[in-house]
């Protein structure tokens, strides 16, 4: 892209900025190219040149670059080192920027900056996030296994990871006050996962992303993005199956309940980062 408007004449540059700029986004949108997860980045700019590539980590927020370049070819960082202090012309960085754009959502500014309900979740890094995610799972499981036979027990718990398994072991020992409702939501969420097919290290992270995604209602949906784009694609894309899935059947009443229920597990888990 940007080697071959290098090589343009200048009138022809001139023409081509002229177009790629009567068809710039609407003002007010936050695009989420700079804060996604460094797998999305690498993903949308596979194939370009190492020119390409190094006008993109100038721009990027600089706790991001490393974790973007170690998920490049040994080969491609060298060459992109090569190129980092050659400076685009601005106007061929702005159609660049806006190509790049186009690859990725955009949330409004109000919502980026004022997301409502989901303010606490919203500013968490992606390995709090994570851990609150497992934090959702462990604590679902534990609600709709706790007044079960141990058959049925036993069997989650050997499709867990060993920590996994010990913890909701814990959990379910200790016991708690759920209403008959809550423990049939959580086996009916449970089941409806087929979990055994879902491989031992993903199983706590995707019960966790299914009952995320059953705390937003349809007027959530402009969020959603924010949180898939916030974590490695290959967790993003669970994530958005399950907003896909769930929003336009949740029940406003329970998706509040549920948000409260999350607000509680992230307060439970805080003492591991703060």
């Amino acid at each position: 892209v940007l080697d071959s408007l290098l090589k343009q004449s200048k009138k022809t540059r001139q023409d081509d900025w002229a177009r790629a700029l009567a068809v710039l986004g609407p003002d007010g949108k936050v695009n989420l190219w700079s804060q996604a997860d460094a797998g999305w980045i690498v993903d949308s700019l596979r194939g370009e040149s190492p020119l390409v590539w190094a006008q993109v980590f100038r721009e990027l927020p600089r706790a991001k670059v490393g974790r973007v370049l170690a998920e490049l070819p040994k080969e491609m960082r060298k060459l992109v080192k090569a190129m980092s202090s050659h400076v685009p012309v601005d106007q061929v960085w702005t159609i660049l920027k806006r190509r790049l754009e186009s690859r990725f959502p955009s949330v409004s500014r109000e919502l980026w900056e004022h997301p409502g309900d989901f303010e606490a979740f919203h500013r968490l890094p992606t390995e709090p996030f994570l851990q609150l995610m497992r934090e959702l799972g462990l604590s679902e499981m534990a609600v709709a296994f706790s007044k079960v036979d141990r058959t049925a027990t036993r069997a989650i718990l050997h499709r867990l990871g060993v920590e996994d398994a010990k913890e909701l072991r814990r959990r379910i020992k200790q016991g708690g006050n759920y209403s008959l409702e809550t423990m049939r939501e959580a086996q009916m969420n449970i089941l409806s996962l087929e979990v055994e097919k879902l491989k031992t290290e993903e199983l706590t992270l995707e019960i966790g992303f299914s009952v995320f995604s059953r705390a937003f209602g349809p007027e959530h949906r402009g969020l959603t993005s924010i949180f898939v784009y916030k974590l490695p694609p290959k967790h993003g894309y669970v994530l958005k199956r399950y907003f896909d899935l769930n929003i336009p059947r949740n029940h406003p009443e329970k998706a509040q309940r549920l948000r409260e229920r999350i607000i509680g597990a992230l307060e439970r888990i805080r003492p591991q980062f703060s």
